[in-house]
């Protein structure tokens, strides 16, 4: 049995969601060297607790989850887990006016003048659409990350585009809603021609209908690597390190900015471990997640800049290199 603390009934971690389901649904991914079973996201039923789904026997007594907030992680830290800060979360106010700053509507203006927004239901055709996008998406033929966020246009997943004059879809935004009073982003692409600001476009509009069905937060999921103090622990301090030497192929410094300009509230974001084994779960995260790929494809640009004299001498060829977020595809542009 897993140990879990008494756990408030809408503490999830990211990218988890509740639906009108009998049965959780649980992304389950094997780490062979810790030996543990990392829980990456989940729809669970509306009435299911996180501590009954955690001690549920076909999941295993070694687990681990990300993307946890500091309330949750402190509360699974009482009960026996380790707990690593590894990145922050955004948060923006609906209530307020992030989404209508000056920055943000000027960007939206711009792109309007092509297309506009619009939430697509759910459909077969919705879901090859969305698939055909991130396909034609700037590195949509580059190594991709897994299982930090959904890339899935579900029926629990809530999906906006923005499509051109002729309905081809320029950008889109994958959002879960894991309560009602709160949106979490998951997947953000965009093609390489979109007009500029059609990201922005798609914030804003998603954040109005939000805010007019009584949503009062959306998150903008995490950013890895950044915190908002430097008073670390060692194997933190390690984690970012090895983070930012990844910069040519992880663009987490884009992703900050890009979000950023919305003036989100920031929070610390968790990994969860239990019993313990951090270390070993952070080196098999690194190889499941797509990491180590993205890192063999920025040695293979870096070692061809060089032959080629175009070695920016700080760090590689970054502006060649996938600007992949932790939760979405393409960003640093």
């Amino acid at each position: 049995m897993v140990a879990v603390a008494d756990l408030g009934p809408d503490a999830l971690p990211l990218s988890w969601t509740r639906a009108d389901v009998r049965f959780p649904r649980v992304q389950r991914v094997a780490l062979p060297l810790s030996g543990l079973t990392w829980l990456a996201y989940a729809t669970v039923p509306v009435r299911c607790a996180l501590p009954d789904l955690l001690n549920h026997d076909g999941l295993g007594s070694r687990l681990l989850l990300r993307g946890c907030q500091a309330g949750l992680a402190q509360s699974l830290a009482r009960a026996g887990w380790q707990t690593l800060r590894v990145g922050i979360e955004g948060l923006v106010d609906l209530t307020g006016d992030s989404l209508q700053r000056r920055a943000v509507r000027k960007m939206a203006r711009a792109a309007g003048r092509f297309g506009q927004v619009s939430e697509v239901p759910w459909s077969p055709d919705a879901v090859s659409r969305l698939r055909g996008l991130l396909r034609a998406s700037r590195y949509g033929q580059h190594p991709q990350l897994r299982y930090l966020f959904r890339t899935a246009f579900d029926p629990e997943t809530r999906l906006f585009v923005f499509a051109d004059a002729a309905g081809h879809w320029q950008g889109a935004v994958l959002f879960t809603q894991p309560t009602p009073t709160l949106a979490v982003t998951e997947l953000m692409a965009r093609r390489p021609q979109a007009p500029a600001g059609v990201m922005e476009a798609i914030f804003a509009a998603a954040g109005a209908r939000f805010r007019a069905e009584g949503c009062e937060t959306l998150s903008l999921n995490e950013v890895p690597f950044h915190h908002l103090e430097q008073r670390l622990r060692p194997l933190e301090r390690l984690i970012t390190l090895i983070g930012r030497r990844l910069t040519p192929v992880y663009n987490a410094a884009g992703l900050y900015h890009f979000k950023a300009k919305f003036a989100p509230h920031w929070r610390p974001v968790y990994l969860c471990v239990y019993p313990r084994g951090a270390l070993l779960a952070l080196v098999d995260l690194f190889t499941v997640s797509g990491c180590l790929d993205l890192a063999v494809r920025g040695w293979q640009y870096r070692q061809r800049a060089r032959q080629t004299g175009q070695d920016d001498g700080v760090g590689g060829v970054s502006a060649h290199i996938p600007a992949t977020g932790s939760s979405g595809v393409g960003w640093g542009e």
